[in-house]
């Protein structure tokens, strides 16, 4: 696979699961405001290891000479 493509899928992935992180974290800040505490913070958990997740996708496309895009994710 050459790096443009491995930069088009990882973009791909960086993209929905930085939607996906952003979910979360709205999720769990409706959790938190109807107090349920422990399933806001196990929600928030899940969005921060997303988005580290995402750092590693951004810095591979990166180090293969891509551009970090920040796209919306498809509905």
């Amino acid at each position: 696979m050459n790096a443009q493509k491995s930069i088009e899928i990882l973009q791909a992935y960086a993209t929905g699961l930085a939607a996906q992180s952003l979910a979360h974290k709205v999720q769990g800040k409706v959790f938190a405001s109807q107090g349920l505490g422990k399933l806001a913070e196990k929600y928030a958990e899940h969005a921060a290891e997303e988005m580290g997740w995402v750092d590693q996708f951004i810095g591979r496309i990166l180090d293969l000479g891509g551009q970090a895009k920040v796209e919306a994710a498809p509905a």
